[in-house]
This record gives C-alpha cells, sequence and structure tokens, in this order.
C-alpha cells in the first residue's frame, strides 16, 4: 500500500509541471512601458505691448465749488427776514433773504441829491454868467472904442480953440470910466473859469456822495445771487446788525470739488503717462485725465463722473499723498435734491478714481508675476528674467525688462523654478498645443 502511493507521486508531478509549463506559455506578453519624458506640463501665452493705463485711487470730501457769504456791509435792525431762509433748503437766484431798515440812508440819499441839485444849479448859474458877460464885455468894448474916438475929436477941437477945457475933461472922465468898466468885466471872466472848476469839483464830490450813499441804501437788501443751498443762518428778525457781521452762508449749486488724497508714487505713473505730449501746459494736461467719484453706503453705490480741475498747493508729508482737486457738474435735478440718486453735499467722504492715458507696455496677468521675475519658455527650458513692475490694473500687471515681442511667458507657478529645467506646453494663448515639438519657439 505504501509503495503503490509513492509511485503515483511521480505522475502526478510530471502532470503538474506540464499545466504550469504550458500556462506559462500561453499568457500573454506584458507591454512595456516606455520610459516617461521628464519635461513639466506648463500653460504659455505669447508676449506682446499692449496699450493700457494706470488707474489710481483717493479718498477726499465733498466740497461746494462756491461758498457765498452774506456779511453785513452796513449796520441797523433787521426789518424782514424771508420765511424760507432755513439751513438745507434750496432758494433760486435773486431771492430776497433779508432787508436792513432803510431810513437812515435813505435820508442820506436825499441830502445827496440835494447838495448835487445845488451844484447843478450853481454850475449852470455861472455858466449863465460868463455868457452874460462875455456879450456885456463885447457891447463895453464897442462903446471904449467910441469914448477913445469921440476923446480924440474933443482934444483936436480944444487944439483949434473951439470948445472949453471943462468939456475936455469931462470926456476924458467918461473914458476912464469906460475903460474902467470893461477892465471889470475881463476881470470877472479871467475869475469865472476858476469858479466853474471849483464848482463841478464839488458836484463831483457831491455825485460821489450819492452814489455811495445809493450803495449804502442798496446793500440794506440782502438778495442771493446765485441758486444756492442755504448752509447757515445767524441772524433773526429784528436783531441788529453791525458791519462784517456774517449773517447767511450758502452754497452754489453749480458744481461740488473733492480734494482727493493720492499717493504721490501713484499720481507720479498717472502723470508720466502725460509727459510725452508737450503740445499743451501741464494744467491743460490734466484736463486729459479721466476720473469718477463714487459714494458706497452699505448696499448703496452712486458714481458720478468728474474733472481733473488743478493740484493742491499742498503734500501731506506724513502719508505721503498729494492733493488732487476733482470737479463734479450736478445736474438740475440733483441741485434741487431731487434726483433719484442723492445729491452730493457737503462734507460727504468719496472714493475717487483717476485713470491716465493708455501707453503701450508689456502688460502680463497677475498670476505670471513671480515676485519681481517672470518665467519664459525658451528652446523648451525655463528662463527667469527680472522685470520691474510699473502699475496693476485690476488683473493686468504693466512691468518694464529686457524683453522681446514674441517671447512666450509661462503662466504656470512651478515649485521648485530651476532655471534651465525642461518645460513643455500644453496650450498657447488658451489653445491646446498638438505638436509639442514647437515648444519653446516664439509664435
Amino acid at each position: 500500500m505504501t509503495l503503490r502511493r509513492k509511485l503515483l507521486f511521480f505522475p502526478a508531478l510530471a502532470v503538474g509541471i506540464a499545466v504550469l509549463f504550458i500556462a506559462i506559455k500561453s499568457r500573454p506578453d506584458v507591454p512595456v512601458k516606455p520610459a516617461q519624458s521628464k519635461a513639466r506640463a506648463v500653460d504659455v501665452i505669447t508676449l506682446q505691448q499692449s496699450d493700457i493705463a494706470p488707474v489710481v485711487t483717493g479718498f477726499g470730501r465733498v466740497t461746494p465749488k462756491l461758498t457765498w457769504q452774506a456779511i453785513a456791509e452796513v449796520d441797523g435792525k433787521v426789518i424782514y427776514r424771508n420765511p424760507a431762509l432755513e439751513k438745507g433748503r434750496v432758494l433760486p437766484a435773486g431771492t430776497e433773504l433779508l432787508r436792513i431798515d432803510p431810513t437812515d440812508y435813505q435820508l442820506a440819499v436825499a441830502q445827496a441829491q440835494a447838495d448835487v441839485s445845488v451844484r447843478e444849479v450853481r454850475l449852470a448859474k455861472l455858466e449863465l454868467d460868463e455868457s452874460n458877460l462875455k456879450t456885456t464885455l463885447a457891447i463895453e468894448k464897442r462903446r471904449l472904442a467910441l469914448s477913445r474916438d469921440e476923446l480924440a475929436r474933443q482934444k483936436n477941437l480944444r487944439q483949434k480953440g473951439l470948445i472949453s477945457q471943462s468939456d475936455l475933461d469931462n470926456e476924458q472922465q467918461a473914458f476912464l470910466s469906460q475903460q474902467t468898466r470893461v477892465q471889470d468885466l475881463e476881470a470877472q471872466l479871467k475869475v469865472l473859469p476858476d469858479e466853474k472848476r471849483i464848482t463841478e469839483s464839488e458836484l463831483e464830490a457831491s455825485n460821489l456822495a450819492l452814489e455811495q450813499a445809493q450803495r449804502n441804501l442798496d446793500k440794506t437788501q440782502i438778495v442771493l445771487p446765485v441758486d444756492s443751498r442755504i448752509a447757515e443762518v445767524n441772524i433773526e428778525r429784528d436783531q441788529v446788525v453791525t458791519p462784517q457781521q456774517v449773517m447767511v452762508i450758502a452754497h452754489g449749486l453749480g458744481a461740488v470739488e473733492v480734494d482727493a488724497q493720492v499717493s504721490i508714487h501713484d499720481m507720479q505713473t498717472v502723470f508720466d503717462t502725460l509727459n510725452g505730449d508737450h503740445s499743451e501746459g501741464f494744467s491743460r494736461k490734466l484736463h486729459q485725465l479721466e476720473a469718477s467719484v463714487n459714494l458706497s453706503s452699505g448696499s448703496f453705490k452712486e458714481e458720478w463722473l468728474a474733472k481733473v480741475a488743478r493740484l493742491s498747493d499742498t503734500v501731506s508729508l506724513n502719508q505721503a499723498t498729494v492733493g488732487v482737486i476733482l470737479e463734479i457738474a450736478l445736474d438740475e435735478e440733483q441741485k434741487q435734491g431731487i434726483a433719484a440718486q442723492p445729491s452730493l453735499v457737503n462734507g460727504m467722504f468719496v472714493k475717487a478714481t483717476i485713470e491716465g492715458k493708455p501707453v503701450a507696455h508689456w502688460v502680463i496677468p497677475e498670476r505670471a508675476l513671480r515676485g519681481d521675475k517672470i518665467y519664459l519658455l525658451e528652446d523648451g527650458t525655463l528662463k527667469v528674467v527680472p522685470v520691474t513692475i510699473l502699475f496693476r490694473r485690476g488683473e493686468s500687471v504693466a512691468i518694464a525688462g529686457d524683453l522681446k515681442a514674441g517671447q512666450q511667458l509661462v503662466l504656470n507657478d512651478l515649485l521648485p523654478a530651476v532655471p534651465g529645467m525642461e518645460l513643455r506646453a500644453v496650450t498657447l494663448n488658451g489653445d491646446v498645443v498638438e505638436n509639442n515639438a514647437v515648444n519653446g519657439e516664439a509664435s
């Protein structure tokens, strides 16, 4: 029994070996996997210049462009106060706000008018006297000529003994009297122009006094010069005002201004976009900049277009900011305060945005910037290039450096980034690269 079991072991072993051999022979060959490339897959875009304008922001408070103060120039009691004269009320130009008692000033006007009339009458009388004196002088000169001739005739008769000496003396006396009369008239005519000049000067002074009295009378009525919003009222009816007292403060509705504080560095970046144009002065260049003012409060947001008017005269050394004066014109609805959105009023804190002129720069996406360096794909390898960041706008960055149009900019963040490492572009400008053999070549 034991011997038979031993003899059966060898046939079973042979069958097992045969089955194992058949299984090995019939097994399919395992495919050989080729060695994978070591090049890193990256996304690239073509580097090129494009026009981009820097945008800077600042903050400031709204102030009215025109502030009008009703300052008393005369004294007296206020006898009228407009019922609509209240803080915050919008009033049209020409509205009478206040009236000061004009009695004393009306009396001064009447007195000045009387003085003017007296001087005018006197000047008219002098002119009439001058005319009469000239006529009288002409007549008296003719009489003097006749008297001279008569005296000469009397002398001739006396020499012939035809008249007495007394008759000659009487004629001589008549001639001298007529000569004296003519001389008096000439003296009066000579003095008359001086009297006229004095009277004319007095008349001019009286007219000036009348104008001053009339101006003082006009100053008793306070009238709003422009459409305005009342900001402050410091007077009531029956109060006595004195000169230089501020009675009312009003803000013009035509436009408002914002003194936006902007970083000096950011503003210099904006100014650099204007330096290429030397045909206009700097103040005119400022008007080429585009600006807007934004008001944000909770869920409410509103924007107004603005104009860069001028630069402030001071620089904040602590904050390193410069003031940029923006001017915002208000439409009629905003002036009256009936617009759908709130109007810009004094004291509002707003955000200002200033945009420079578009200038050609190397512009790359923010995600392609690695600190102060960028990655380029050249000849299938990585090249790290240092750049200077000029400014940012949204997700784009304007840079400067040793760059050429057509170079391929790597968008991926490579860790580690070793210059010269192999790269493989899988997308170019957003499109899938089908032939990787062109990797690293300018498209």
